[in-house]
């Protein structure tokens, strides 16, 4: 049976803080628009404030979808799942608000020595409804470890920007937040403030790590594990994503000889 609870209960918690993945929900107001759900990884992003207020570190994505949906009407769920242990589903429903880095707010939440590379925003839920389900379908899944891949990413993007004299570099995080991030699928607005600040993006060596901080379980884990195999993870990672963008460069390119053949034989006949 589902339950309902007008806040965070306590015993809630320390469980949603524990979890290394949670998805995020929104929507336009606009029947035509498009419904989106983002999932939502790297170590110590979610955050509770109190019962009634939570927040994440809002990364760096090729899209705004959730800023932009804030931002026009406010709603917001947040789904977490167990995927060891006794099952669990909860949602937490809410309002949210966009604070962009470079903000106060953000400023506030998300101090020099907790935040991410490629970080743009903290996005603040005001809780109005948490509700529970048995999640007895939800499949058991051990967790191997954080990609790294998004962070190193943005952070070559970040340097660039701080190279820069004027802190924008024409392949920077803030060149990329401007060509990206500024609308939504749907053409409502999204990113407009840190793209303009003076500062420049910046963040400790070991918030470059998606696994910190680390946990009691981190260190079982790695004490099962030859250090060999946690290479070999890391390795096959980045080779899987190489040959994934290779298959799309191929697959690219015969899209044009096939097209390129088509026209030429339209010609002839």
């Amino acid at each position: 049976m589902g339950k309902f609870y007008e806040s965070l209960p306590p015993f809630l918690i320390p469980w949603l803080e524990k979890q290394e993945v949670f998805w995020v929900a929104t929507a336009p107001l606009s029947p035509e628009g498009h419904v989106n759900v983002s999932p939502k990884g790297i170590r110590g992003s979610f955050r509770v404030s109190n019962p009634d207020r939570v927040w994440y570190q809002d990364l760096t994505g090729s899209g705004a979808e959730t800023i932009s949906h804030i931002r026009e009407n406010g709603r917001i769920t947040l789904c977490f799942n167990a995927f060891e242990g006794p099952p669990r589903i909860c949602r937490i429903f809410g309002r949210g608000a966009v604070y962009e880095f470079g903000s106060p707010e953000y400023d506030q939440l998300i101090p020099l020595e907790e935040r991410r590379p490629g970080s743009r925003a903290a996005i603040v839920i005001d809780v109005h409804k948490v509700g529970t389900t048995c999640g007895y379908a939800v499949p058991f899944y051990e967790f191997k470890g954080h990609r790294q891949l998004l962070l190193d990413y943005f952070d070559k993007h970040e340097r660039r920007d701080q190279a820069d004299p004027e802190a924008h570099a024409e392949k920077g995080l803030k060149a990329y937040w401007e060509q990206h991030n500024t609308r939504s699928l749907d053409g409502l607005p999204g990113m407009s403030l840190a793209y303009k600040v003076e500062r420049k993006p910046d963040c400790r060596d070991e918030m470059r790590r998606a696994s910190v901080p680390e946990r009691e379980e981190d260190q079982k884990r790695s004490a099962g594990m030859p250090r060999s195999v946690g290479a070999a993870i890391s390795d096959s990672s980045r080779k899987l994503e190489g040959r994934r963008v290779q298959e799309w460069m191929v697959a690219f390119a015969l899209g044009l000889t096939v097209a390129a053949v088509y026209v030429r034989v339209a010609n002839i006949l």
